[in-house]
């Protein structure tokens, strides 16, 4: 019996790139720009290919790799340059924990940005870093001791900020213009040093969690202490009721949606593998399942702890005979010929049954 079956499935464009400049960038990987800063380490850099205007061309959900292989060699991926985003039109950032560095407006003014995982390596928010994006919420990781200057002004959906213990100082102008601001969860015990200039000029009513033990030190900092700004309150329980969703995500990644105005903590068996309040959450798929524990956090305090599996790739290799015949073409999956009375079956990236028939 000859069959003929299509399966429509996501599809990507691939465009013609013309180079901006040789001296902007060493080379190019999966639509990312990169400039060697050490005989085995790269950073990610600005997308300037229209030369016109200077447009920076970014756009969509970027995946940052740990490692990037060019001309035969490998680089670690350890920073992101300054400006690298910045004015363009990406809309989700995850960022590995091999990068230490981000530079000064790194995602400034990049409209479209909605959400991003900080690596957890990372010591300090760069100047401007993430002014001016469409962030709704953002954990700021363990390690970090200062937020820069301006690094999340006219941030106008910015509504959760989660700082950690060891943050110890915020520069001028680090929350300014952020009006939808309602919530700041601080774990550091001592009130981290605030300029007072414009840190958070015109904010209202935003609830500051703090440890218990430093309510009071928060109350009499002058900063953090004033009642027209802040409502200080004690560490509370962390209780988050949630299915996690995962999704495929072109065909090596799964998505898993989060959000919620929550932090999470990432773990792959004991390792730590992020810290987020990013919406979504990107999972490689490799060759064997793989069971993360995933736990909402608030940076005070946990809640409890959920497993997320993430199943391998249900194609190994694809091989061609005398039997049905299997290709893609345009966003189309086709699967023709003559099976000789044997099972044709078709699986999603889960390893689910999506089509059966002799």
């Amino acid at each position: 019996m000859s069959i003929t079956l299509k399966i429509t499935v996501a599809a990507a464009m691939a465009a013609m790139l013309c180079h901006f400049s040789a001296s902007a960038y060493d080379f190019e990987s999966n639509g990312l720009y990169y400039s060697r800063i050490s005989g085995k380490n790269a950073e990610v850099k600005v997308d300037k290919r229209l030369a016109a205007d200077g447009e920076n061309t970014y756009k969509g959900v970027y995946i940052i790799p740990e490692q990037v292989t060019a001309d035969g060699k490998t680089y670690t991926v350890t920073a992101i340059a300054d400006s690298a985003f910045s004015k363009s039109q990406a809309t989700e950032v995850q960022i590995p924990n091999t990068v230490t560095t981000i530079g000064e407006s790194a995602f400034a003014y990049d409209e479209a940005l909605t959400s991003i995982t900080l690596p957890t390596g990372l010591k300090a928010i760069s100047k401007t870093m993430l002014a001016g994006t469409g962030i709704t919420s953002v954990l700021v990781p363990e390690g970090v001791t200062t937020v820069g200057y301006g690094a999340f002004q006219s941030c106008p959906s910015l509504h959760t900020v989660m700082l950690p213990s060891t943050l110890t100082f915020i520069d001028a102008y680090g929350f300014n213009n952020c009006h939808s601001l309602a919530e700041i969860y601080s774990a550091a015990a001592k009130p981290p040093t605030a300029t007072g200039w414009a840190i958070f000029i015109g904010l209202q009513n935003i609830d500051l969690i703090v440890p218990a033990s430093a309510v009071s030190a928060y109350e009499a900092d002058g900063v953090w202490g004033d009642k027209a700004t802040f409502n200080v309150y004690p560490s509370e329980d962390v209780s988050l009721s949630m299915t996690l969703s995962g999704t495929p995500y072109g065909s090596n990644w799964t998505r898993l949606a989060l959000g919620n105005n929550f932090g999470y903590k990432i773990y792959r068996g004991t390792d730590l593998i992020a810290v987020t309040a990013a919406d979504n959450y990107y999972f490689p798929i490799t060759a064997q399942n793989v069971d993360y524990t995933i736990v909402p956090t608030n940076m005070l305090a946990d809640g409890d702890p959920l497993t997320f599996s993430v199943a391998p790739a249900a194609v190994g290799t694809v091989e061609a005979d005398r039997h049905p015949a299997v290709w893609a073409s345009s966003g189309i999956i086709f699967i023709s010929g003559d099976n000789y009375g044997t099972w044709t079956r078709v699986y999603d990236v889960y390893g689910n049954l999506f089509y059966a028939r002799r």
